[in-house]
Formats: structure tokens, sequence, C-alpha cells
């Protein structure tokens, strides 16, 4: 059977040339340690003071 009619034949060729490819970088990030949270709204609400002050520092600048 030729590769190209074998479904499974993608799985072969990605095992045999294992690639990693990296992921874009990004700076902009406020600095922020490990917290813990005791709600899910006090964890959403972290999350948007943390969005609303990358929007005011201008968004993110991708690197790569």
């Amino acid at each position: 059977m030729k590769t190209c009619d074998d479904y499974e034949a993608k799985y072969a060729i990605w095992a045999g040339t294992p690639r990693v490819h990296p992921l874009p970088g990004f700076e902009g990030v406020p600095e922020f340690g490990a917290r813990k949270f005791s709600s899910y709204e006090e964890l959403n609400r972290w999350k948007r003071e943390l969005l609303e002050e990358i929007a005011r520092r201008g968004g993110l600048k991708w690197t790569r």
C-alpha cells in the first residue's frame, strides 16, 4: 500500500521525524507571581485587572 493511501501513515512519518516548533514570543506582560484564589469570581476579577493593565500599556508585542 502506498503511503498516500494509508490514513495512518502520517503518524509514522511524524514519529520518524520529530520536530519541535517554537511558540511565538511576546513582551509587555506585567510581572506577577504565584497566587491562590478562593473563588472563580476572585480569579476572574484578577484576570480582568491584568488584561486592563496590558491594555493600558498598549497591548502585547510579538517578538517572533
